[in-house]
């Protein structure tokens, strides 16, 4: 593992996207040369995910498993090492500084390291998983001790996406990028893709049933410059769920989240209806849809409602009765065997329906229709919303499935407000009543080179339940001691933020500022990687001044108003009501 930790600390070392990917290239080749068959693990271990995509098990060794076997390893006391992992904010670099303190260890191979998760994936006893974990650092050196813990907790903190280290997987071994990215979205897995690009059998990747694809997004048509409504197009109305795919066999059921990974175990009330039905002779099927609440009277309820079946492993009967999910699915992907990627969208939704028809009440075929041409988007519009629904997406009959890819061949149609899914990044005590929890948030979107950059600040929208939730998660991300009740905190929490406008702003590292932010949704659905970029707030923004509206000057630094009557209590205000100066589509 010395040369894989190596690489991963010299990009580390460097925030320029070239110079990662040139590190990360090196240690691919240098794990290859040795033994092409830990080739996989080392390129997941560079995304800390040590597990193969769609194996569904987890390692079941969250921090303090791993600081206590630090402790063993190093013979360091809890408070010593508590000292060290609070000073760097990281445990993974307090092991290592630890490690260099005694003498090192004889190094870990990566086979040593397949052994240690297979270990960790396969037990449940909490002291095999402490031997085991223990052991591994008593062996590593300092600096592979470092990145072995920050995998296990999933955390690798060199700037290295899935995105990044697929690009040094095609330069580690001289493979066309654009091959690269149609197979990693085919695979859905680092390591099964470099395995793949160092045989030189990208031309083998394939959809199959148990491993996720990626998925096809819609472009915002306001900013989908390229788009030809004058072609044919279905429409359906957008729906505010958990973008899903369902893979069905009689092998088994899986369910994969878009940015969560396999969800199986949280959704059994889709799972076992669809594993009764594939016994039964449903055939082996890969569907995309949305994850929904759908309430008595069959209407679909919003985001909100699925709230209290985010985050739940595995919910009792109880609560799968008191919020019962179905899945609306618009696509189908593979059909007994059968890849109907490249297949147009008449042909796959004709699939799609024959296959519907024969499966349980778990899922439920999604509408869709003709659009009359581009003069009737206004009118398909007011409806979907009258529906309840988000707004639409607009899909050309001809389209393909381009999997993994946002293009011009799907559209989604959101007026009347903006919307971004920005990171937290630090937090604030209110006022009054708000005093004792964090309520204010500072948010970021993701820059040109992965960085996050601030472009505002919110402090509405979110009940006193939800902000009493914030508060214990964000005390727990804390990155330094709270001062003046300003905490900065890891960045992993997603929101879903509305807002009236855009302005350039020399207050925030972004550039921009938001117009009258306020919090829609937390987005428990979706990863810091799933955040908008920087590139989208500008075309948003250029949008907004091709349709007419001057540049505004920046506004004065926002303060919170003051507090009447300190929280709210229930009801979050309707944030998607239309503005009064902007019509603009969110990403």
């Amino acid at each position: 593992m010395r040369a894989l930790a190596e690489a991963l600390f010299e990009a580390e070392r460097t925030r320029a996207r070239n110079a990662k990917i040139e590190a990360l290239a090196r240690g691919l080749r240098e794990v290859a040369a040795r033994d092409a068959a830990a080739l996989p693990l080392a390129a997941r271990l560079m995304t800390g995910n040590l597990l193969p995509t769609g194996d569904e098990r987890t390692l079941g060794a969250g921090g303090a498993l791993v600081f206590e076997a630090a402790c063993i390893a190093t013979g360091m006391a809890p408070e010593e090492l508590g000292t060290k992992a609070r000073r760097s904010g990281d445990i993974g670099t307090a092991i290592g500084e630890a490690l260099a303190e005694r003498p090192g260890g004889i190094g870990l191979g990566l086979d040593e390291v397949a052994a240690l998760v297979e270990t960790l994936a396969s037990t449940g006893v909490r002291a095999e998983k402490l031997k085991a974990l223990s052991d591994a650092f008593a062996s590593a050196s300092a600096l592979e001790a470092r990145y072995l813990a920050r995998a296990i907790l999933g955390e690798m903190r060199v700037g290295a996406a899935e995105g990044i280290v697929e690009t040094a997987v095609a330069k580690a071994f001289d493979r066309p990028a654009a091959a690269v990215r149609r197979a990693a979205a085919l695979v859905s897995d680092v390591g099964l893709l470099a395995e793949l690009a160092h045989d030189d059998r990208l031309d083998d990747a394939k959809i199959t049933v148990g491993r996720p694809v990626g998925f096809m997004l819609a472009t915002p048509l306001e900013t989908a410059r390229g788009a030809d409504l004058t072609i044919p197009h279905a429409v359906e109305d957008k729906i505010d769920g958990i973008r899903a795919q369902i893979h069905v066999s009689t092998e088994g059921v899986h369910v994969f989240a878009r940015g969560k990974g396999a969800v199986t175990k949280a959704f059994p009330d889709i799972a076992r209806p669809l594993s009764e039905a594939a016994a039964a002779g449903l055939p082996p099927a890969i569907l995309d849809g949305e994850i929904v609440v759908v309430a008595d009277d069959g209407k679909v309820r919003p985001f909100s409602a699925l709230q209290g079946r985010l985050n739940k492993v595995d919910p009792d009967e109880e609560l799968l009765r008191s919020v019962p999910v179905r899945c609306l699915v618009y696509d189908l992907l593979l059909e007994e065997g059968e890849s109907l990627l490249a297949l147009p969208f008449t042909e796959r939704r004709a699939r799609l329906e024959g296959w519907t028809a024969k499966a349980p009440p778990a899922i439920v075929l999604h509408a869709s229709r003709a659009l009359g041409g581009e003069g009737a988007l206004d009118a398909e519009f007011d409806a979907a919303r009258a529906r309840g629904s988000e707004g639409l997406v607009l899909k050309r009959l001809d389209s393909t499935y381009e999997a993994g890819v946002r293009g011009f061949a799907w559209l989604k149609v959101k007026r009347a407000f903006a919307t971004l899914d920005v990171v937290v990044v630090a937090a604030e005590r209110g006022h009054g009543k708000r005093a004792g929890v964090l309520s204010d948030y500072t948010f970021a979107v993701r820059g040109d080179e992965g960085e996050l950059l601030v472009i505002g600040k919110a402090y509405s929208g979110l009940t006193d339940l939800e902000i009493d939730t914030m508060t214990s998660r964000l005390e727990s991300l804390a990155l330094a001691p709270e001062r003046h009740g300003y905490l900065p905190v890891r960045p992993e929490i997603v929101l879903e933020v509305a807002f009236d406008g855009l302005q350039r702003s020399n207050r925030h590292s972004s550039g921009f500022a938001l117009r009258f932010p306020r919090i829609a949704h937390i987005r428990n659905d979706k990863r810091p990687e799933d955040a908008d970029t920087l590139e989208t707030v500008r075309g948003l923004f250029e949008s907004q001044l091709a349709s007419g509206h001057r540049e505004e000057a920046e506004a004065p630094k926002a303060k919170a108003p003051a507090k009447k009557g300190g929280r709210k209590s229930g009801r979050k205000p309707d944030v998607r009501q239309k503005s009064k100066q902007l019509k603009l589509f969110d990403d």
